[in-house]
Order: structure tokens, then sequence, then C-alpha cells
């Protein structure tokens, strides 16, 4: 009998939590308990991400070899897309454009390369203990048997199902129950997504990428209007990657890499470091959170994109010349509070968050998503799978840092983190909240360590 092993699971939904503790109580670590706990909640919360959704990114520390690592699944953009590919009207809108019919983020051509699949599977492979085909059963289970959508998945499903019933007809028939959104402790079931499911535990990555359901879903994009191709999907990778870090108050700090919203807060933390945070009052913390924010989202938003597209150095990013401009400018805006700039408006809010530890100091931070509320909102037929929305990611206009381009992978808000106090396991934490993960992040540090806050708090 293989020794069971204890840690914990957090996740958004009951049924997120109870497949990471399965794999937990069977003998596996945190990276086990992660990867099972991810696929299950591309099930069970539809709305915040998906098998098919977009990507998503996770930080990992590995007690045996005192190392902190990173994977990025990012989604890519298919090869025929460009910088050109969206109509930019004037309007009255807070941004000054608008793309017609929001075609770039809902609809065939929001739809960039899936990369939550790639991720998952490589992170257990690499990191894991236990084989994909156990690690995926409570996914199977939840698609194939039912689940109860908590109160925000509902309510998005409220608010989406006429849009559906009128435009996206397959999402209605996988999403609605007998044609009307679920009421509270009504479950939804997904056979379809089941059998997907079983397909992936087969064929592991390459079942997704090369296979079947890769030929379902650039055929039906394709036959919308999408320029998705089977050489798109096949050629797509998932990478172990160096994550970003700094130190804060004797915690070293670890995040994913660019294109994850985490450099942002790693500046924020090192402005807020310059000052006394636990002798505040309420009003004066918030008040320099929101001008590090207003100092720190410019280099962000203007700057950044994809490190394999621009150049983009995150020692500098993070080094004291930086850290001292952007200081400056943070003194300006306490003493002479003012409005923030908009740099580029992002309305859509929906990813999943999980978080997983053991007793052998293994701890996992991932996060993943759909983009916005439901992503592309198109639902391939036979497949149960709903497609993110990766493109949308993509600023639309032509010429900036993080305009689109043939493989280009976009700037996206995730910043899964782990810290560590002395070498040793701290915490691992996330969350999800579109552009606000960057600042709530730095909400959350502020509160575990110069608060000296319980998670729970």
């Amino acid at each position: 009998m293989r020794k069971l092993k204890l840690g914990t699971v957090t996740g958004p939904h009951p049924k997120t939590a109870e497949a990471g503790m399965a794999m937990l109580k069977a003998g596996g670590n945190a990276v086990d308990a992660a990867i099972a706990a991810a696929f299950t909640e591309s099930v069970v919360e539809p709305s915040h991400n998906g098998t098919a959704g977009y990507g998503g990114c996770v930080v990992l520390h590995l007690a045996e070899k005192s190392r902190v690592v990173a994977v990025d699944f990012n989604s890519a953009a298919p090869a025929a897309a460009s910088d050109r590919m969206f109509a930019i009207e004037r309007a009255s809108t807070p941004a000054g454009y608008r793309v017609p019919a929001r075609a770039n983020v809902i609809g065939p051509l929001s739809v960039g390369v899936p990369g939550i699949v790639a991720g998952l599977c490589m992170t257990l492979e690499k990191y894991g203990t236990m084989p994909l085909a156990e690690i995926i059963k409570p996914a199977i289970s939840a698609a194939r048997y039912g689940f109860a959508p908590n109160s925000r998945n509902r309510e998005i499903m409220r608010a989406e199902a006429d849009r559906w019933r009128r435009h996206f007809p397959e999402t209605a028939r996988v999403h609605l129950r007998n044609g009307r959104p679920a009421r509270k402790g009504e479950r939804l079931t997904n056979p379809q997504l089941a059998r997907s499911l079983e397909m992936i535990a087969e064929g592991g990555s390459a079942g997704f990428y090369r296979g079947p359901l890769a030929e379902a879903i650039t055929s039906h994009i394709q036959e919308l209007g999408g320029c998705l191709t089977m050489a798109d999907m096949s050629g797509y990778r998932a990478s172990v990657v160096k994550p970003y870090a700094a130190d804060y108050r004797g915690h070293r700090l670890y995040t994913s890499p660019l294109g994850a919203g985490g450099l942002t807060t790693l500046q924020m933390m090192r402005l807020l470091e310059r000052y006394d945070i636990a002798a505040m009052t309420v009003a004066d913390r918030l008040h320099h959170c929101a001008e590090v924010m207003k100092s720190c989202w410019p280099e962000r938003l203007e700057r950044y994109g994809d490190p394999a597209f621009v150049e983009v150095d995150p020692d500098a990013e993070l080094a004291d010349a930086l850290i001292d401009r952007l200081h400056r400018r943070l003194q300006r805006g306490l003493k002479s509070p003012a409005a923030g700039r908009l740099v580029y408006p992002e309305p859509n809010n929906c990813t999943s968050h999980i978080s997983t530890a053991d007793v052998a100091g293994n701890m996992v931070s991932l996060t993943q998503t759909h983009g916005g509320a439901f992503g592309s909102m198109v639902t391939v037929p036979g497949t149960g799978m709903t497609l993110g929305h990766g493109v949308a990611r993509f600023d639309p206009r032509p010429g900036l840092a993080n305009s689109i381009a043939p493989g280009k992978r976009p700037l996206h808000n995730m910043s899964p983190f782990i810290a560590l106090r002395a070498g040793r396991p701290f915490a691992s934490y996330g969350l999800p909240g579109g552009r606000t993960i960057p600042n709530n992040q730095v909400t959350l540090a502020l509160h575990l360590i110069d608060l000296g806050r319980r998670p729970e708090q």
C-alpha cells in the first residue's frame, strides 16, 4: 500500500479541491493534486476556464531540489493572424475606439491556440508522480455525472443565455439546462466533454493537439470564419521557464514571466518596500497602493509584450535604476494626487486559481483561464468544449508592443505566486479578476507579510 501523504488544496469549487485531495490521499504529491484539481476546475467552473481555455501558468517549489520553476502555457496567435486583422473604429468609448461586433473578443477570430491541456500535461509529466489517466478521473466523473455550478457561474449563464440562443446554439445546448440557466443546486452534465477528457487521458497532450479533437476544433473555427489551423495546433508547445523573482522584507517572491502579470506586481512590491506599511493607517496604505499602481501600469501596457517579439530584460525591469524612476513618479502622485490615465481598457474578468502543498514541502501555484466569461463563446460540436479567446488579450491596434502577430503570445493578467522565507516554503497564492489580479496580489502579499494576517483573514 502506498504511503498516505497529506497536504492542502485550495480551489474555487468543492469538486476542484476534492479532486486534488483525492490525489494526495492516494499518495500523490502537490503537483499531482494541482493537475487533478485543474482538470476538474476546467469542468465545474465553465465560465472561468475550460479544457480548451486559452491558457495559464504555474509556479512550483520543488522541495527535493530546493528550487522554484515555472511552466508557461499561454495561448499563441494563429499563423494567419496579423495586427490588422480587426477593423478599428473611432467611438465615444473610454478608449476612443472600438472593434465592430467585438470580433476580437467573441467569435471565431478571437480564438488562439488553447494552451491548458499542453501545460497541465507537461507539468504532470515533469514534476508529478501519478499517471495522467488517474489524475483526470475526477474531471471525467464531474463531466459525466454532473456538478452544481456556483453562484458566479449561474449569474454569467443567466446574463449570456439570450445571446447564446441567438448566436451560439451549441454553447446554449452545453451550458444551459433544458434551454434555461441552471438554478441553485441543479446539476449540469457534459457527457461529450467526458469523452473528450477520456481521449486526452488515453493520448496525452497529443490526443488534444494532433488527433480528432484538434480536427474538430479547427474545422469548426474555419467554418465560422476563423483562421486556426491543424498546423497551429500541432505546432503548439508549453515550456518550462525561469520564474521572475524579487526580495521583499526577508521573503523571496517568485512569479511567472511575461506575458503574465507578475512582473508588475514585483515592481509594485519593490516600491512599497521603501515604506513602513504596517505603521500606516488603512487610508494611507490604500493611497500608497493606488499611486504605486498608477506608477507601474503604464510600463506594462505601453512597453511589454511577448519576450520573443519585444525586447524586455526582466533584471533591468526590477533593477534599482527603473525602480528609482518609478519611485519619483510615485512621489509626485503622493504629493499631488490626481486621476489615473487610461492606457488601454479591458472589461473581461474571469479566471481560476489553484494552490496546493504537501508535507514534503512541495508547493504549486496555478492559474488558468478562458479569458472573459466563457471566452470566445464558441463551443465545438461533438466535444463539449468551449474555446477561450486568447486573441482578445492582444491590443487590436497595430504597431504596439502587445499587437497581434503570427505565433505571438499575448500579455495576460494571470500572476501565480510562491513565497519563500529563509529559503523555506511560506505561501502559495493567486486569484482571478482580470486586470485586478496583479494589483490584488500586492494586497495579498502586504497582508501576509507586513500585517501578519492568516490566509483566512
